[in-house]
Parts: C-alpha cells; sequence; structure tokens
C-alpha cells in the first residue's frame, strides 16, 4: 500500500501557499486527504464517505473562485417583451424617433457571456494520489464556472474516456464523483485525450467555436503526434505542468498549433487557481 503524501505545515505555510496561487493548507485541507485517501485504500464503497469527500472538494474550489459572476455581454429587447430592463434612450430614438407605441421602446439588460469547453485532464500512473485529489479540486472549478451543458471533461492515459460530456445536464457532484473513480493508471497518450476531447464539438454537431483546456506534463508515451490535433482547435489553452521529465516545449507548440496559450504550473497545487484564470481569459474572448 502506498502512504498518503502529506506537506508537512512547517515547510509551507498558508500565506506562502496563498501568495503562490495554490491551495492552501488547513484543518479543513488535511481532513480533505485523510478522507481521500481513505477511500483510495477502501475495500468497499462508502456512499457517505463519497458525499462528505465531493462536498469538502467542492467547498475548496469555492475558495478558488475569487469573483462568481461570469462576464457579462449587454443584450436589447423591447419594453413589451421585457418590462424589467433599464431603459436604453438612444438606441430607442435611434431605432424609432417617433416613438409612436410601446413596441418602439428598447430597453437593456446583461446576460452572463456564453462560451463552451472541453477540458482534457491527464490522469496517467504518474497522476495518482495528491496531484488527482488537486485535479478533482480542479475539476470542481470548471465546473462551477462553466454551464453543464457547455463544458465536458475527459481524463486520458493510455486510452482517452469522456467522464461529462458536452449538452449533458447534471450535477457538479455527479461529475466530480465520477472523476474522483477514475484511478490513474498507464501511460500518456496526449493526442488520445485531444482526439477525444475534440470530437465532443463533432458529436454536437453545433457551429461552436472549438475551445479547449488540456492539463498536460507535454511528455506524451503513447499515439500520435499531438501537434497534427491540437490544430484542429479553434482555441487551445494548455495547463504545463512542471516536474521531472515535463517538456515544456511541447506545451508551448500544442498551443501555439491550436492559436492559443500556454500557461505554465510551476507547483501542482496552483493547478486549480491556474484553471481558474484560464477559464476567466475563455469568457473573454
Amino acid at each position: 500500500m502506498i502512504a498518503p503524501v502529506f506537506f508537512p505545515p512547517e515547510l509551507v505555510s498558508q500565506s506562502e501557499m496563498e501568495e503562490a496561487g495554490g491551495v492552501a493548507l488547513d484543518t479543513q485541507t488535511d481532513h480533505l486527504r485523510s478522507l481521500y485517501f481513505r477511500r483510495l485504500h477502501s475495500e468497499t464503497r462508502d456512499e457517505s464517505l463519497d458525499r462528505e469527500l465531493v462536498k469538502l472538494v467542492i467547498d475548496h474550489a469555492r475558495r478558488v473562485i475569487a469573483h462568481p459572476g461570469r462576464p457579462v455581454v449587454v443584450k436589447y429587447d423591447t419594453f413589451v417583451r421585457f418590462p424589467f430592463g433599464d431603459l436604453a434612450l438612444e438606441e430607442t430614438i435611434e431605432e424609432s424617433p417617433l416613438l409612436a407605441d410601446a413596441e418602439d421602446y428598447l430597453v437593456e439588460y446583461q446576460v452572463e457571456k456564453p462560451f463552451s469547453c472541453v477540458a482534457m485532464l491527464d490522469c496517467s500512473s504518474s497522476m495518482s494520489g495528491e496531484k488527482h485529489l488537486l485535479a478533482s479540486v480542479a475539476v470542481a472549478v470548471l465546473l462551477l464556472e462553466v454551464p453543464p451543458e457547455d463544458t465536458s471533461l475527459t481524463v486520458f492515459a493510455s486510452n482517452a474516456l469522456t467522464i461529462k460530456s458536452l449538452l449533458v445536464r447534471e450535477s457538479p457532484e455527479e461529475t466530480i464523483l465520477r472523476f474522483l473513480r477514475s484511478s490513474p493508471r498507464g501511460f500518456t497518450n496526449i493526442y488520445g485525450g485531444l482526439k477525444e476531447g475534440l470530437s465532443q464539438y463533432k458529436r454536437v454537431g453545433r457551429a461552436k467555436r472549438k475551445v479547449g483546456l488540456l492539463a498536460t506534463d507535454g511528455r506524451t508515451t503513447e499515439g500520435g503526434d499531438p501537434m497534427e490535433i491540437a490544430r484542429q482547435f479553434d482555441f487551445l489553452v494548455v495547463l504545463h505542468l512542471h516536474g521531472p521529465g515535463s517538456h515544456l516545449e511541447a506545451s508551448k507548440g500544442m498551443a501555439q498549433q491550436g492559436r492559443g496559450v500556454c500557461l505554465e504550473v510551476e507547483k501542482f497545487e496552483q493547478l486549480p487557481r491556474k484553471l481558474y484564470e484560464a477559464l476567466r481569459m475563455l469568457a473573454r474572448l
């Protein structure tokens, strides 16, 4: 049995972790880790433990999200159809200077700016234990920031598996639990992960921008050339996970081929916040 990994509190203070943009250590975090590793090594499924674990993961994700609201866009409609909006006087006069009917009056209101995003996370054996737990917090950030029908989640190792599909409505709790049950194992097939993520847009058959969010160390050990599939995205954000053997140039290359950006994650504890920053950037495109 592999012993759980804990960061000694004297080595990483809460203020230092917050300055680094990571998940701060506290009593709640220790409890989260304890539950995760207890569940990991349990021979039977404990539904109450699963519920508590998922709740703590979501609590941690909410602490990462600084601005719960998404960027907004201004919409216009007639007063008759939307009587609770603010009167848009200039737009009203431009459209109907005579103002002969109630339908001539325009009002303005704000709605959250919509966007779709497919996320693809490395779930090979190198991502087991502590990293898998922190990745679950990042997944929770994704699910809290993007409406369920507008996001999908793919995990990849030797093969790729879609955990959550586009257009599917389900609670964040359901998706997070399914992610936690997808134990990391196998080698790294980045090509397969990108291809599976891209297939989500092909499956729904809509003229949406193909926006992808890939978390990887850039090192691929199986499958085809990731550059070939990366260029099929309209905008690809690569969260490069630094670590032994990581390949930064490959991550930058995939982002460039996907007409996107590469954001470096110096320490794995920073992944939830870096993913949050990436989502805020994507929402403004």
